[in-house]
């Protein structure tokens, strides 16, 4: 039986939910988990062995909710649960979640001080993920519907396969049963190996291994200088290669434009941009010829949306980065989307794993974005802060 002082408290706010609209905000609660990640994965900069999750649930009057999430490869996750906890959350009571972007705007003005960044973006993304998943579900929509609805499934590239941590014959082996096994029609290489002759083995090799009707992509994780960028991509152009991922860091735009004076590889990038009017400078010089905002370190999907917009506009493709099973519903919202990544890190904590058919990623005929934690798993990871 409940003691009287929290019994009156819980009729006290059963009350003023029940004065409120039902589209009012009445709950808002965050959590992080924190799922191992083994063998550790690695690229040319760093090594991780933990995935982060941020988690929003957000419940209106009516009793509908919505679920949210940003992620990290195991690195301030407990910062970001404490600026949505402590700054965010609190602004939310009785906000209409129907006005989401109005609900972005305050919150953005409200820790405008912190700066862009991908603490700030993430837990930007956590809430504004969290509403829009609440809209498609009140109103029995699939989310990728709402934002658009242009397409009901999406190519994938697996990531999986190519991590620079990898050995060469563990990598050719996953390859070939990514191809084979699992219906994959692209992969992508990570590349930045000390010696430049590793790097055009590992690609050369991979792509005899699985033929030349296979999409590669390859990523270097901001890890060159233009001259390098240079030296080591002319050798591996041979490989018919579909882009070239973050050969420099994301801030150098004028060094994306001197590349491609010198490479024919066409230049993707944007999972290290946290700002939409970053993007936009990118577009405006032609810097890029792939955009790849990422959900959570762009700041959600109000953001993502409008960086897809400017793609649009520019005829640029877009292609967003990890976290699939997000990435789909803005893909698959949009006429310019070409891929998304698959990289099957949050499968432990979810109910179901994304489904993929012929190398295509199917969007979910679902309400809302169609992501189900599993509550038990959630418990098991969950981070106590």
């Amino acid at each position: 039986m409940l003691m009287p002082a929290l019994s009156h408290a819980r009729h006290k706010v059963q009350s003023i939910v029940s004065r409120m609209q039902p589209w009012a905000i009445a709950e808002a609660h965050a959590l992080l988990v924190r799922i191992p990640v083994q063998p550790p994965k690695g690229d040319a900069i760093q090594k991780f062995s933990a995935l982060e999750l941020p988690i929003v649930r957000i419940t209106d009057a009516a009793g509908n909710s919505g679920v949210g999430f940003g992620y990290t490869i195991g690195q301030g996750g407990s910062t970001i649960l404490e600026l949505i906890r402590k700054e965010l959350l609190p602004k939310l009571e009785g906000r209409d979640s129907r006005r989401i972007g109005s609900i972005y705007d305050t919150l953005l003005k409200s820790v405008h001080a912190l700066g862009p960044g991908v603490v700030l973006s993430n837990a930007l993304a956590a809430i504004d993920v969290a509403l829009w998943d609440l809209n498609a579900r009140r109103n029995n929509v699939p989310l990728h519907y709402m934002l658009g609805g242009a397409k009901d499934k999406v190519p994938v590239y697996n990531t999986d396969v190519g991590w620079l941590s990898r050995e060469l014959d563990e990598m050719i082996d996953l390859s070939k049963q990514a191809v084979r096994r699992e219906g994959f029609r692209a992969l992508k290489l990570k590349v930045g190996k000390p010696d430049l002759q590793e790097d055009v083995e590992r690609v050369g090799k991979v792509r005899k291994a699985v033929g030349d009707q296979i999409t590669i992509m390859i990523d270097a994780n901001q890890s060159w200088t233009v001259a390098e960028a240079i030296r080591r991509l002319q050798p591996l152009q041979k490989f018919n290669l579909f882009w070239i991922e973050e050969p420099l860091p994301a801030t150098d735009i004028q060094g994306y434009c001197e590349l491609a004076k010198h490479i024919s590889i066409p230049r993707a990038g944007g999972e290290s941009i946290y700002d939409p009017t970053i993007f936009y400078d990118n577009i405006r010089q032609g810097a890029l010829d792939i955009l790849q905002p990422d959900i959570a370190r762009v700041g959600g999907i109000t953001a993502a949306m409008a960086v897809c917009g400017m793609a649009n506009a520019a005829n640029l493709m877009v292609a967003p980065h990890v976290s699939p099973e997000l990435s789909l519903t803005v893909a698959a919202a949009i006429p310019t989307s070409i891929f998304i990544e698959y990289i099957p890190q949050m499968e432990p904590v979810l109910k179901r794993k994304i489904k993929i058919e012929d190398g295509n990623a199917i969007a979910p005929d679902v309400p809302g974005h169609g992501i189900e934690f599993d509550e038990q798993a959630l418990r098991r990871y969950e981070v106590k802060l």
